[in-house]
């Protein structure tokens, strides 16, 4: 990973970090008002922040943190 991102987030930043945790709520069937929503959010955010800035690879890793914590 790359060193932690501390600029603003951009609308196209933001709009990748949404379909990444949509796409893994669906792939893991996490329901709207489950607890797990936050923090599957904020993997995502955190791996993006620390410089996974590629759609695919993201997922890829936020996956493979939601089956280790399973």
């Amino acid at each position: 990973m790359r060193k932690w991102r501390n600029e603003p987030m951009l609308p196209h930043h933001v709009e990748l970090c949404q379909r990444v945790f949509d796409a893994a709520k669906v792939a893991r069937n996490i329901t709207p008002d489950s607890d797990a929503n936050d923090p599957v959010a904020a993997l995502v955010l955190t791996l993006y922040r620390h410089g996974v800035w590629e759609e695919d690879e993201l997922l890829r890793r936020v996956l493979g943190a939601l089956d280790e914590n399973s």
